[in-house]
């Protein structure tokens, strides 16, 4: 767009037209499609993750896993699987439970008196194994849960038999027709089935099939009497759930997702699920409604929970309350990371094609545009190529949240069958953050050389402004300083945490950078300068000199590489590292001989068994589970969630070795406790205190302290007596049990009485301390690869970024790098100088993003595993520099090529 056209179009109307400002803007955009495809793609890519991750967040919020075994019961009643405490401000504290909350026998009756409700099953449901004629062990399907209940809830799917009869006696069982089909079972034959009371044999009386297929798709089911069914699963007194099935015409309420969720708020119709909350709030276990702060602290006891829609699943899934639960936490703190990545990728791509258009700017404001004109012409251009882009990456971010959802399922973050809610309201939400970063990105870039008078802007506009403004470099400064505080926090923090801060200098510190960008740059290209020269004088001195002069273009294309390598440096081992200080810990506190582990678990009773062996002499089992503390006293944080261990007090010598600063870990027994001093720090106790918990299953306790112990990553942060925890887990089991053998004793005859116990004991096997690791790691591993996959997100579109913004940094010199040629410099000479400004972005780019990840990753190795190295492979470290290296010098080489081939004549007439 020429000066003229501009003139004429202001003495026409003024450019104060939106139509004015529209047609110049469109012709802009034509004549400059290089600069505008770099701000295209960065607007696309951040439309596309920025939908993903509200697709998610919205799918925690409002989605879940639909129910299988519970599909014929329009509503379910549930424990509520949480710890809730009322604050006097701000939102109730909340910790999920992991295990399963039970619901006393009686409410089933309560249930069934309410109107509308034509019958109430109370739900039985544990898990179990089945063990077939030829000692082989099945559990669920596909990798699910097999699970045993009373014959009469079969109708909560419903169950129908296809062959045989129902169970009649405490022997007999009913499989269904997929179970029966894997283990070879017919009607008439005999099958074990293994709980935590043992293997006990059973004579299978029937086949039954859900209303489609031979089965359930993620869990098996095994029917017992009813009275068998109680007796098994450990509480017969209480119940999983409670189904309830309405009379014709009573309407059940449970609209799913965002938008029934809204609707349901504004419908006046009383629905079952509203009568049957009532109902339990008489009794004591639900939310009367009247805003007493008493009535809404669900610390101390049982509430229930009326679900109705997809939300019953969370009630058949223990696991579905705790994906949405994951999902909504990590997509949430994920969605304000990506913001804050494409705000950065965004703001600095407009920047640098303001930037690169001065000249243009000073020429219109030369020829009497006023700064009020050039911004809306600007505006107009971003908002016309933003929204474009805005609109395209919409459609691809739902696709993307599906395969994130599906990464996520295959690394275990999430159940296999949630299922996402796709709703309007994250494209809304991307249109009105994607447009509004953009358009403020550019009045922010444009607001310098709109502002000076017009004289002022033509002479900037020769000549590049080396400084940079006060507020951005006092707030560069003040990332860096936040930085350095970050890393003193990795040594005060728990070691658990020590990674978070670890990671967030990582990131302040690259912020900063990006903020000083220009004023670093020039300080050091004077330094580097002098390596330039020696290597060649005149591509050399070129190099120097444009580098020294074009600070700021440089900043721009170094600061995307020292962003890829110092945050991908930084997130990667930070992980690793944590993970060996785990590893190392556990190995360090684990001295038992031998461990026995089992398919799912292993009985109560094999610790006991395996004391009987000759050679052994002592055995202790782990029983991992979560506990969450409450202090009513902390205002702020009144619940603290902790990995506890339930351990045998009397089997510890030679099995588990944890140093103990005070106390003994010998008297865990009964109403005790062992906290970790980071634990009895955070919560204020010593030995002696009472401690409020709430167990995995929501029984809240109060025992007695008996000892504090050094902190170790691998065995968390509370310990009770396995006695206590057991009863109030899921499943009943223990993890693993660590043996310890005589002195003299042989370990090979003591593997092979252990082994032994299998006969008893289905499913158990023995391996050494190693294989105890294997199993503690198991949740940290799918933690490890969920911030890998969010990390190769993230930089799958920061590459994109480094790609566009230096090919347009390139193809933005061809006047320049067409008058060097002008003036008697070869072709082979401007090579040689882009060359050398190439090695100088990239080994600046490698020198800082290895300085801002290495700084906090040495502080959290020294402070995790005794060594200034992280842990991890140095290949990933190799890989990533390579990859951005490779990136940032095809992005300059590629173009520069294209732009030597033209003539100098022809590229000093070209557009600038």
């Amino acid at each position: 767009m020429s000066a003229r056209s501009v003139k004429s179009g202001s003495s026409a109307g003024r450019g104060r037209s939106v139509g004015g400002a529209r047609f110049f803007a469109w012709k802009s955009i034509r004549a400059r499609r290089a600069q505008f495809v770099a701000s295209f793609l960065a607007v696309l890519g951040g439309a596309v993750l920025v939908t993903a991750c509200g697709v998610l967040l919205e799918s925690g919020l409002f989605a879940g896993i639909a129910p299988q075994r519970y599909a014929a019961a329009p509503v379910v009643v549930g424990a509520e699987q949480s710890v809730t405490v009322a604050l006097p401000e701000g939102p109730d504290a909340v910790e999920s439970l992991p295990e399963r909350a039970m619901l006393p026998a009686e409410l089933v009756g309560t249930v069934a008196t309410v109107p509308g409700v034509r019958t109430a099953v109370g739900e039985i449901s544990f898990p179990a194994t089945l063990v077939t004629g030829d000692g082989r062990t099945l559990g669920g399907l596909a990798g699910g849960e097999m699970l045993g209940h009373g014959w009469g809830t079969a109708k909560l799917t419903p169950f129908a038999l296809r062959d045989g009869a129902e169970p009649r006696r405490p022997d007999e069982i009913v499989l269904d027709a997929e179970t029966a089909a894997r283990a070879g079972a017919g009607v008439g034959e005999e099958v074990r089935i293994a709980t935590a009371d043992g293997a006990t044999a059973y004579r299978v009386v029937g086949l039954a099939t859900p209303p489609e297929g031979d089965g359930l798709p993620r869990q098996s089911a095994l029917f017992f009497t009813d009275a068998r069914a109680r007796e098994l699963s450990g509480h017969p007194a209480s119940v999983a759930a409670i189904a309830v099935f309405a009379d014709p015409g009573v309407p059940t309420g449970g609209d799913s997702g965002l938008l029934g969720t809204v609707a349901s708020l504004s419908r006046d119709q009383d629905t079952l699920v509203e009568r049957v909350e009532r109902a339990l709030a008489a009794k004591g276990y639900g939310d009367s409604g009247n805003g007493d702060s008493a009535d809404d602290d669900r610390a101390d006891g049982q509430h229930a929970v009326v679900r109705a829609g997809v939300e019953r699943g969370e009630v058949e899934f223990l696991s579905a309350a705790q994906s949405r639960s994951v999902l909504t936490l990590v997509s949430g703190s994920f969605t304000g990371f990506v913001l804050m990545i494409v705000v950065l990728v965004v703001a600095g791509t407009l920047s640098l094609m303001v930037h690169q258009r001065r000249r243009e700017i000073a020429m219109l404001r030369a020829v009497a545009a006023t700064p009020r004109q050039v911004h809306r012409m600007l505006a107009t251009e971003v908002l016309l190529v933003s929204g474009v882009a805005t609109l395209a990456g919409v459609g691809p971010g739902y696709l993307a949240a599906q395969a994130l959802r599906d990464g996520f399922a295959r690394i275990g973050v999430i159940e296999e069958g949630f299922a996402l809610s796709i709703g309007p309201a994250p494209a809304i939400a991307t249109l009105v953050l994607c447009l509004g970063s953009a358009r403020f990105a550019v009045w922010v870039a444009a607001r310098r050389q709109v502002r000076v008078r017009p004289v002022e802007a033509l002479r900037e506009s020769a000549v590049e402004r080396p400084d940079i403004g006060r507020g951005r470099m006092i707030g560069g400064y003040v990332m860096l300083g936040l930085a350095s505080l970050a890393v003193v926090a990795v040594v005060v923090v728990p070691q658990s945490m020590a990674a978070v801060p670890a990671a967030l200098s990582s990131m302040l510190a690259l912020i900063g950078i990006a903020l000083l960008g220009p004023r670093l740059m020039a300080a050091l290209s004077r330094f580097a300068g002098a390596s330039l020269l020696r290597s060649s004088r005149v591509a050399g001195y070129l190099a120097a000199a444009n580098s020294v002069a074009g600070s700021r273009r440089l900043a721009a294309a170094v600061t995307p590489l020292v962003l890829t390598i110092g945050f991908a440096t930084s997130q990667f081992y930070s992980q690793t590292t944590l993970s060996t200080a785990t590893q190392y810990q556990a190995r360090a506190a684990t001295v038992a001989d031998f461990v026995v582990a089992g398919t799912g678990g292993v009985a109560p009773d094999v610790a006991a068994a395996a004391r009987q062996v000759p050679g052994v002499a002592a055995t202790t089992p782990l029983v991992a589970t979560t506990v969450v503390a409450v202090d009513r006293e902390a205002s702020d944080e009144p619940l603290s969630r902790s990995t506890a261990y339930g351990i045998d007090a009397t089997g510890l010598r030679g099995t588990l070795d944890l140093p103990v600063a005070s106390g003994s870990l010998r008297e865990l027994r009964g109403d005790t406790v062992a906290l970790s001093e980071t634990e009895a720090l955070w919560l204020g106790k010593k030995v002696g205190d009472r401690v409020d918990l709430v167990l995995g299953d929501g029984t809240p306790t109060k025992p007695r302290v008996v000892a504090l112990y050094r902190p170790n990553l691998g065995f968390g942060d509370v310990l009770l007596p396995s006695a206590v925890v057991l009863p109030h887990t899921t499943d009943r089991l223990a993890d693993v049990v660590l043996v310890a053998t005589d002195p003299g004793a042989d370990g090979n005859t003591v593997a092979t009485g252990l082994s032994a116990l299998a006969k008893e004991h289905p499913g158990i096997a023995v391996g050494d301390r190693e294989s105890l690791l294997v199993a503690q790691d198991t949740e940290m591993e799918a933690n490890a690869w969920l911030n890998r996959l969010l990390l190769a997100v993230v930089l799958a579109y920061v590459a994109l970024s480094v790609a566009t913004t230096l090919v347009t940094i390139t193809t933005g010199r061809a006047r320049e790098l067409a008058l060097l040629r002008l003036v008697g410099g070869t072709r082979r000479q401007v090579k040689r100088m882009l060359a050398l400004e190439t090695s100088l972005v990239a080994g600046i780019a490698v020198l800082i993003g290895t300085a801002v990840a290495a700084v906090p990753l040495t502080v959290l190795a020294l402070r995790l595993i005794d060594t200034p190295l992280p842990s991890g492979p140095p290949w990933v470290f190799a890989a990533i520099v390579a990859a951005t290296v490779l990136t940032g010098v095809l992005s300059i080489r590629i173009p520069a090529t294209r732009v030597l081939r033209a003539r100098p004549l022809e590229a000093m007439r070209s557009r600038d």
